[in-house]
């Protein structure tokens, strides 16, 4: 595809990373990016892979794998539209040590290292973005991390589907709850409980409006009142 700021590029400078830039960056990356499809289960790029540019989700989801002492890959995060990554061998020349898969038919764009090296080297204060980036990432997983210990269940589940959403940070909120495309089954690996312990949960936040339950997916439609549930 041609490396033009369409509708659905420009839409990445409202959400994620981007949004938090300002106006001649975000120009800057957006004419640069080249436009990929992926197939549900493809691999954007796995664990172990060689250093590449930055990526993001234009349309669709992707999730996060992380590699376990086995060497099995486990899930560890799901992000759709906005979500940015794949900063580190910007920073440190590495192997990639996540892996990212779509979780569905998903359009990503990328900005291949080539051009992040051109942008930084034209502007070298637009490391500070780069910095933001990494920044964002280790907010995640300090998220991810804290919602792990909270012992209630019922908690543990409200504040990961905040934050699968995109609104659970205090910091790098996104403008609106982005649907979460995964499985009961998978929700329920995500707070360590089984499908049958996850699911009731789940059904009652629907029942009291917290969330909506729909086929393949689960969407917060009232982000202050399930925020409520992971406190007290």
């Amino acid at each position: 595809m041609a490396n033009t700021i369409s509708e659905e590029t420009g839409a990445l400078a409202e959400h994620g990373w981007l949004a938090f830039t300002p106006e001649e960056f975000r120009h800057r990356v957006l004419q640069r990016v080249r436009m990929r499809e992926f197939g549900k289960g493809e691999a954007v790029y796995r664990a172990g892979d060689p250093p590449g540019g930055l990526w993001a989700v234009v349309r669709g989801a992707v999730e996060v794998e992380v590699p376990s002492h086995t060497g099995a890959s486990q899930l560890a995060h799901f992000a759709s539209r906005g979500f940015w990554f794949g900063e580190g061998p910007l920073i440190y020349e590495h192997h990639r040590r996540v892996g990212v898969v779509a979780a569905r038919p998903t359009l990503m764009a990328t900005l291949p290292l080539n051009d992040c090296h051109a942008i930084l080297e034209a502007d070298p204060l637009a490391w500070r973005w780069i910095a933001l980036l990494a920044s964002m990432t280790t907010d995640l997983a300090i998220g991810v991390v804290a919602d792990l210990l909270l012992n209630d269940p019922v908690k543990r589940t409200a504040a990961l589907l905040l934050r699968l959403a995109g609104v659970r940070s205090k910091v790098f909120v996104s403008k609106t709850p982005a649907p979460v495309y995964l499985s009961q089954e998978k929700i329920g690996f995500l707070v360590n409980l089984s499908r049958n312990s996850v699911t009731p949960i789940l059904h009652t936040f629907a029942q009291r409006g917290l969330i909506e339950l729909k086929y393949g997916s689960i969407l917060v439609t009232d982000v202050e009142r399930l925020a409520a549930e992971t406190t007290g």
